[in-house]
């Protein structure tokens, strides 16, 4: 219980400090004032994450932390969208884009039975829009580990006509399927990260 508190003590003290260099780096202004609201954000969870782990209900800090990242970028494309050119706003939206998807990247090869992974997304790129930078569609494109409890062999039976004496033809394939915990899994986290509805995430599997 001791160590427990003191590796509390230094966490706590570890992100304060990380928190008031952002602070005193970022220039007053909307930008500062989103910051500190999403710093405020991730203090109150780095104090409480330690004590909810203890009893077996830990949130997902890092991915916390890059959804405020995201929820940041997100602000800062709509303010700069008022004083810059429509060149300008479509090579920062670029950057945002693939920032995004390489996060979709990332948290997809974390989750057990997926060996590789691919992302796209449809963002909202209307800077005149208030949901400007919004994303609209996330699509993933799964590579699935060979030897994984993660892939369900399917059994598929192609019917084949016959004719009379001669014997009945069935030709038997084996499919891939994602197994339905992982889907949720890697739903819920998609979710999470960038606040869209499950609905609008598009899993699908590549072919080895």
């Amino acid at each position: 219980m001791i160590d427990f508190l003191k590796n509390w003590v230094l966490n706590v003290v570890t992100l304060v400090v990380f928190i008031m260099l952002i602070e005193m780096l970022i220039p007053s202004g909307k930008t500062k004032k989103i910051v500190n609201l999403v710093t405020g954000f991730i203090l109150v969870i780095g104090l409480i994450n330690p004590l909810l782990k203890l009893v077996g209900s830990g949130i997902a800090l890092g991915e916390f932390q890059m959804a405020g990242s995201n929820y940041i970028d997100k602000k800062e494309v709509m303010i700069n969208s008022e004083v810059l050119e429509e060149k300008q706003i479509r090579q920062i939206t670029n950057v945002y884009r693939e920032k995004i998807i390489a996060q979709l990247k990332s948290i997809t090869q974390n989750i057990e039975g997926i060996k590789d992974a691919k992302a796209d997304i449809i963002i909202n790129e209307d800077y005149t829009s208030e949901r400007f930078g919004e994303v609209k569609k996330v699509y993933l494109y799964l590579s699935l580990e060979d030897e994984d409890e993660g892939i369900k062999r399917v059994l598929s039976v192609k019917k084949v006509e016959i004719d009379l004496g001669q014997s009945e033809d069935i030709e038997q394939q084996h499919e891939k399927q994602l197994d339905e915990k992982i889907r949720f899994e890697l739903e819920d986290k998609v979710a999470r990260l960038l606040n869209v509805q499950k609905e609008d995430i598009v899993i699908s599997l590549e072919e080895d």
